[in-house]
This record gives structure tokens, sequence and C-alpha cells, in this order.
């Protein structure tokens, strides 16, 4: 299990290996709908805010869900719950981004893998609300156990819908580097990113006061520094649709 506070691998070291460089492009055409699953609040916009508002730009409607309330992370104001605190961020964070369907599932932090089968019946009845949506979630590798649980729900339920899954990673940036075994470079591929996308995710991050500020935040400045690029990257899960290269 990794340490949040602990240094991890600076940004630049990713950045100068080859392989970014040679990832392949993905591309939204033919998307009409976009479906965002997020473990906590501001892991959409940390992984997938500039994909978010990128697709919004181009009329592409988008469906935010968030699964946990937030609570096991961050700082709160006297008289105020962490949990209110960061639903509250989440919906700023999806006025910047463009969206307007917000979806809260509200179970406590930590808790996804105790509450699987609530959360995999929530995907699937969502997933086929929108049944040409584009599904993006978080990786089931990236080492966070809330993370991880949710990536293998929403893997799940693709496979099962025959969908195509965009999973993003957080964690692996700090934790991992370029030569680590479970860096999973094949099934990687970069969304390349307008200054617009990249500001309004920018702006959208900034709305979690609750993560970036204190004393000891939970995203310190070297680890935010890998969500400060011109692209996302994506492990691309399923074949379909969804335009790559």
């Amino acid at each position: 299990m990794f340490d949040s506070a602990d240094p991890g691998t600076a940004a630049r070291e990713w950045d100068e290996d080859p392989r970014w460089q040679l990832l392949p492009p993905l591309r939204l055409d033919g998307i009409d709908h976009v479906i965002v699953f997020a473990a906590h609040p501001d892991d959409e916009t940390l992984g997938a805010g500039g994909l978010l508002a990128s697709a919004r730009s181009a009329g592409i409607a988008v469906t935010f869900v968030v699964v946990t309330d937030g609570s096991g992370a961050g700082v709160v104001t006297p008289g105020e719950t962490l949990a209110a605190v960061r639903t509250a961020e989440a919906e700023a964070a999806a006025r910047d981004l463009g969206i307007d369907d917000v979806r809260f599932l509200g179970v406590t932090d930590g808790a996804i893998r105790e509450n699987r089968d609530l959360v995999a019946l929530a995907t699937g009845g969502i997933l086929r609300e929108f049944p040409g949506a584009l599904v993006v979630a978080p990786w089931q590798g990236d080492g966070h156990r809330d993370h991880r649980v949710l990536g293998e729900i929403t893997l799940e339920v693709c496979r099962r819908e025959q969908r195509q899954l965009w999973a993003y990673p957080i964690w692996l940036w700090h934790w991992a580097n370029p030569e680590h075994a479970d860096t999973p470079w094949p099934t990687m591929a970069t969304l390349p990113l307008t200054g617009d996308d990249e500001a309004a995710k920018a702006r959208a991050l900034g709305e979690y006061g609750s993560q970036v500020h204190g004393s000891a935040p939970v995203l310190h400045e070297r680890f935010l520094g890998h969500f400060q690029r011109p692209e996302e990257v994506f492990v691309v899960e399923n074949e379909g649709r969804v335009a790559v290269g």
C-alpha cells in the first residue's frame, strides 16, 4: 500500500520516458454521451477533467456519478461535515466542466467493497439508461482500494453489457514509475487536450479546497503535477466503437 504523503514519482520522470510520446491518441468521434464514475469527489477531475471539458465543448452529454461521500480524507470548517463539503465541491467542479447531470450514490468512503452489490446494481442501471455512452471510471490497478473495487465493478458491468471502458489511473503515477511491472503500457492511450480543456480542468480542481489546501493536503503539489499536462492517459479496457489512433 502506498503512502499519499510520500513525494512519489515526479511527473517529469513519466514525461521523459519515450513510450509516453508513442501512446496512441484517443478521439471522441461518434460519441454522444459520456458516463464518468468517480470513487471519491475529485477523482473525476484528476483523471478525466480534460476529457469531460472536451466532451462538453463538442456538445456531448455527460453524466457524472460520485460513488462515495468522500468523508475519509480532508479537513472541514467547524460546524460542517466533510461529506457535505466534498459534495458541494463536486457540484462546483461539475459546473466548471459544464456538467449538469450529477449523481451521488452516498456510499461511505472506504466501503465500496462492502457495498459491492449495491454499486454494481446502480452502475448497471445507469449504463442501461444510456446504451450508447462511453464509460469512464477508475483503473482497477490504481492501488487505492476504493479505486480498485469500483474499477473491477465497472469493468465487469461493461463486459456484460459489451461496452468500452476508458479507465483513468490516479495513484499509479505516484507509487509506480515507467519501469514498474504493473505499468500498463500496452493498453494505455492518450487524449490530447486544448488550452480551454486544460483551463477548465484547472478551475474544477481548484474547487476541491478540502483536498489541496491545509498544512498536509491530501493532494500535494508534487502529486498534482501529474494532472497538469496537455493530455490525459487512459487504460482502454474493451474494444468498441470509440476511435483510437
